[in-house]
């Protein structure tokens, strides 16, 4: 499937995306569910930057792509910017309207676009269910404006029902509607818009997806809506894929790794895309992630208040999720719990240990609203608590308080740091076949900016006319002989000169050496590609294991070259700038 980009992904290059199938798969279910009239509306809900929006943005873009005539995808991300009801309603109604019929005309451009009351009537002009409903909020918004939400709200399943399709929600930072959304008359009264959803939460035709990333503000939102919404939590990469992450974001940011250190970054960044991203992209010329020790060093500053990226993301977090809480007390006790990690304490304890003048009932309150703010996590019982189980966090927070309360020299804290990430490393698997061509990708790179010509890096001879160049892009493609047919790359390497070679690569993961039959599946391939390349194309080949006779015969007699394991590892980025 080529997709199509109709929604922006805020993840910028589309290749920095990886993983998340176990997820997608269940979105994807739940979405075919939504044709029964069985799934139920959900709450998704994570801790900022785990990739939250990425994963939601690409399952808009698959259903788009998809063109299933019954599933009409909707994103809205609920505005951080104090808004009328009036006015919230009115931009609600035409985003959705406006991206129902970038679906329907499949026109992918106008997704992005917010279209006003006019055009969108002008363009229901054959649809007159549709066209009716516009008039409607029309007169709505000219003679009774306070009904206007109502009416919004109510549109995905009242268009769904009509015109016998489903129209799948998906609102982003849901919680915003109760922090953000005023009163037309009173701009200091909150309206508190979440628990309106009462009973457009049980629609079957335009069900919802109600994503957050404050986890204890959205989940005690949907707590009070009485088992509206099914939750499901989105948790770190797994392994493989933040493996797979960590040489991709070197790849497009061109920052030097190894093949022993990349494990390591996924393995102390705790699998977090966010973590990994930071670590790889702040300050490139300033750190090596060639060493485990630089790799450290790398993460310690991003902890850094002022200076570091992961610092400056939870601090903001704790701005707004300690609004309510931020008192010297509050502040022990999450020291206090992330000191302890993973182990729990319960209230009794932490009360004598920190010698806190509270009655139970008031650390019992002050222990909830911390963990509604996602800054602590609920134990074993409801008399037991724990740290979230981030040591990142912990640093940050540390960083931030320690001195104030601990009244430990940041010093300290950084050797503290670094002792407890390298003394808690998981040891993750290499998964070396799994992200083979993440891998890959990342080899050609460097060999190309290296100045590696393609011979230094294949086996045997190569035409004189053939070379290794700088690329424009290297990523996973698709090229269809006709509408019916398409035929996958594993890589695709454009070159950025007109008369260079572009390349494209097939990868293997097998754990022992390619077969006759396999190289032979790779040369039809070959001869389907050849014709539907505009350029001069080289045809490379990567074994994790290595070739067998009969097939390194049978690629040389169709011009495939074979690219050499221990030839391609052996070239370092070089420094910038390129």
């Amino acid at each position: 499937m080529h997709l199509t980009y109709a929604l922006t992904e805020e993840i910028g290059d589309p290749d920095l995306f990886v993983g998340r199938e176990r997820e997608m798969a269940f979105l994807l279910d739940w979405a075919a569910g939504t044709k029964r009239r069985i799934s139920k509306s959900m709450g998704f809900l994570s801790r900022r930057k785990k990739g939250k929006t990425a994963l939601l943005q690409r399952f808009f873009n698959i259903l788009y792509t998809k063109n299933d005539p019954q599933l009409i995808p909707f994103y809205y991300r609920i505005p951080e910017e104090r808004l009328t009801k009036t006015l919230f309603a009115e931009s609600f109604y035409r985003r959705l309207l406006t991206q129902y019929f970038a679906f329907t005309t499949r026109t992918p451009e106008w997704t992005d676009k917010v279209f006003p009351l006019a055009r969108l009537k002008d363009l229901a002009r054959d649809d007159e269910h549709v066209a009716l409903d516009i008039e409607a909020m029309e007169d709505i918004l000219d003679r009774v404006p306070g009904q206007a939400w109502g009416y919004a709200r109510e549109a995905g399943h009242r268009i769904a029902a009509g015109r016998d399709v489903r129209i799948i929600q998906i609102l982003d930072e849901f919680q915003y509607m109760n922090r953000w959304i005023v009163s037309d008359d009173n701009s200091d009264r909150l309206e508190e818009l979440c628990y309106s959803y009462m009973g457009a939460a049980e629609s079957k035709v335009s069900p919802q997806i109600v994503a957050g990333s404050y986890v204890g503000w959205l989940g005690a939102i949907l707590l009070r809506m009485t088992g509206r919404y099914w939750e499901r939590h989105l948790e770190g990469l797994t392994d493989a894929d933040a493996l797979a992450a960590v040489y991709n974001y070197a790849a497009t940011y061109k920052v030097p790794i190894t093949d022993e250190t990349a494990p390591y970054i996924a393995d102390v960044c705790d699998n977090d895309p966010f973590y990994i991203a930071a670590t790889i992209y702040n300050r490139p010329d300033e750190k090596d992630l060639t060493t485990k020790a630089g790799v450290l060093d790398a993460l310690a500053f991003e902890t850094v208040m002022g200076q570091g990226e992961i610092a400056r993301v939870w601090r903001d977090y704790l701005l707004a999720a300690f609004a309510e809480v931020n008192d010297v007390n509050a502040r022990k006790i999450v020291l206090y719990l992330a000191a302890h990690e993973p182990e729990e304490r319960d209230r009794d304890q932490i009360r004598t240990d920190l010698k806190l003048d509270m009655t139970d009932i008031a650390l019992e309150k002050r222990l909830h609203q911390l963990v509604k703010a996602d800054i602590l996590a609920d134990g074993s019982s409801n008399f037991h608590y724990k740290g979230l189980g981030d040591p990142i966090f912990a640093m940050v927070f540390r960083r931030i308080y320690g001195s104030e309360i601990q009244k430990v020299k940041q010093a300290e804290i950084e050797d503290d740091f670094k002792r407890q990430l390298d003394s808690a490393r998981r040891q993750v698997a290499r998964q070396r076949g799994q992200i083979a061509e993440h891998r890959v990708r990342y080899r050609l790179l460097v060999a190309s900016l290296a100045g590696a010509a393609l011979g230094d890096v294949v086996v045997g001879e190569v035409p004189a006319d053939l070379t290794l160049d700088r690329f424009t892009t290297i990523r996973k493609g698709r090229l269809h002989a006709d509408l019916e047919t398409s035929v996958e790359i594993d890589l695709h390497a454009v070159s950025e000169r007109d008369d260079g070679t572009d390349l494209v690569v097939e990868v293997k993961d097998w754990e022992r050496p390619l077969t006759r039959d396999a190289a032979a599946a790779f040369v039809e391939a070959k001869e389907k590609l050849t014709p539907l390349l505009p350029r001069r194309t080289a045809f490379l080949l990567y074994s994790e294991s290595g070739v067998s006779p009969e097939a390194s015969t049978l690629l040389a007699e169709a011009g495939v070259l074979v690219l050499d394991v221990d030839k391609l590892a052996g070239y370092e980025m070089p420094p910038r700038p390129y």
